[in-house]
């Protein structure tokens, strides 16, 4: 199999950046017109799917990635923004005349994939949805050093905009802070602010975009973020905290 990387800062920065951000290794499952793979954090709070374009030729066969950040550093001395990767049943290759390298792969049932399918994934449905622009995540993201201990984010609606306050609401005498994320939103208000854990906003800021797409399921306390550009789609489930 060949697997063509057409732009090497998009594949790093949209596919094996994120993926790696929260776990170290995965099986990479290959489809008819994308590579795609379903990962979850340590804590399971948030469960990430996601898929680069690409065609194989080989639909229904895996690959099964043991660290994902030696494969990072080793693509990222490839001098070439497109190559093309050798894959076999146990290792990918690489060759030019710069640079040679091979990197192996595991065994089949070794690694484990979070019990939740792509017919799940896109069977959910949302009550709320909004687009945020980049440059509010990354403000909220600035905002956080002044609740340095505080590691909960409450969205909710109000006025027609949608805000997004750093706080605990179970604990008293805390310092707080809240922004507007963005003007504007499809569905149900958010009246009672849904809290998740903020570390979320902290691993999907590494993908930059100009839009993040957030769906919200109030009733299940499920949200979606989705950040999609011309080569791949990230999906981040996340299910939200005690308040």
């Amino acid at each position: 199999m060949t697997l063509t990387v057409t732009n090497k800062s998009n594949f790093l920065s949209y596919f094996l950046n994120p993926v790696s951000r929260l776990s170290n290794s995965c099986i990479v499952n290959i489809g008819n017109e994308d590579i795609s793979t379903i990962i979850a954090a340590a804590d399971n709070t948030s469960i990430l799917y996601a898929r680069y374009k690409t065609n194989l030729g080989e639909s229904g066969n895996k690959i099964n990635l043991p660290d994902l950040s030696r494969l990072n550093k080793i693509l990222q001395c490839i001098e070439a923004d497109k190559f093309k990767l050798e894959l076999d049943r146990n290792c990918i290759r690489y060759k030019d005349l710069n640079i040679q390298f091979k990197y192996h792969l595991l065994e089949d049932d070794i690694l484990t994939s979070p019990p939740i399918s792509t017919d799940k994934i896109a069977g959910l449905t949302f009550n709320t949805n909004f687009k945020v622009p980049y440059s509010s995540i990354l403000n909220l993201i600035k905002t956080s050093t002044f609740a340095l201990n505080l590691n909960k984010l409450y969205f909710f609606t109000k006025d027609g905009n949608v805000y997004a306050e750093i706080n605990d609401k179970q604990s008293h005498n805390v310092d707080s802070v809240c922004i507007k994320l963005c003007e504007g939103y499809s569905g149900e208000d958010i009246k009672d602010p849904l809290p998740l854990s903020f570390e979320t906003i902290r691993t999907i800021v590494g993908a930059k975009c100009e839009y993040i797409t957030i769906n919200v399921n109030s009733q299940l306390n499920v949200m979606t973020f989705d950040i999609n550009n011309s080569e791949s789609n990230l999906t981040y489930i996340v299910s939200g905290l005690i308040k």
